[in-house]
């Protein structure tokens, strides 16, 4: 089974199960790896966190059945794992920008999210460039931080002064940032990182990589034009399934040699510790 069956694949279970629990060890028999590493590839090919897109499925669902059935808002609300017609109206609302029983009247104007599907497409016209590297063990210090969205832990550096105390410390600003995995509610679990050769430091948080070998991938471009989100999208629909490589399950990283929005300039290596298949 190849890569694009494994993912609708796993998107037909998600859909079957919109209404009961989605078991993630069987999304892993399908993917054939973790959990974590499914919802980091469909987070990073999409641009839509998994969770977000179940929960934008679940109200796309509900609004179609409140216009086309008469069943109570409440078992609707519950069909689709809200625990009280208040919070299901609460969601309900921020997805539409009305109550649930509006929904029900004539000349209404609601939200659709169409189900996610994956196709073969025509790819690899443009180059993809890498180095595989092997690297002895090594250790990063910073800050690691679990947030509710991607890239939320460079906005803490970036403003409670632990950017300019890690200069002070290293002589470097903060230049690399770790990926360990995504929640089941879509967080990300990041760390903003230097690497470092000396004994840990006090109020840092440390990692130590073993021996490996890493894949090499650079984005150099414009910061508006997507350069990062757009490598990493072709990393995991294009080179990840037709390469013999696969991720090790060790944290990522993004090594940011140059990130400036104002000259809207950039230049990020992207690591990638890995294993054959």
């Amino acid at each position: 089974m190849d890569w694009v069956d494994r993912m609708n694949q796993a998107i037909d279970y998600v859909e079957e199960h919109l209404t009961s629990e989605i078991d993630e060890k069987e999304i892993c028999k399908i993917m054939a790896c973790s959990f974590s590493m499914f919802q980091g590839a469909f987070t990073q090919i999409t641009g839509v966190p998994l969770s977000e897109y179940i929960r934008r499925r679940k109200l796309t669902c509900a609004a179609h059945e409140l216009q086309n059935t008469d069943e109570k808002v409440i078992d609707i609300a519950i069909k689709y794992g809200y625990q009280s017609a208040d919070a299901f109206s609460v969601a309900f609302k921020r997805l539409h920008g009305m109550p649930p029983m509006d929904a029900r009247k004539l000349c209404t104007t609601l939200t659709f999210y169409c189900r996610i599907s994956f196709a073969l497409t025509i790819e690899g016209v443009e180059k993809m460039d890498y180095t595989t590297i092997e690297r002895e063990p090594f250790k990063v210090i910073g800050i690691r931080r679990t947030t509710p969205y991607g890239g939320g832990t460079w906005a803490i550096v970036k403003s409670d002064g632990s950017n300019e105390a890690m200069k002070e410390l290293s002589g470097h600003f903060y230049d690399l940032g770790l990926c360990f995995g995504f929640g089941k509610d879509g967080s990300n679990d990041y760390m903003c990182a230097v690497e470092w050769e000396k004994e840990d430091v006090e109020g840092l948080d440390s990692f130590i990589y073993p021996a490996a070998t890493w894949l090499k991938f650079e984005a150099k471009g414009t910061v508006s034009g997507q350069t990062l989100g757009s490598l990493w999208q072709r990393i995991n629909s294009e080179f990840l399934p037709q390469s013999k490589y696969k991720k090790s399950g060790l944290p990522t990283i993004e090594k940011y040699v140059l990130w400036d929005e104002t000259a809207d300039a950039c230049n990020v290596e992207i690591w990638i510790p890995v294993i054959v298949k």
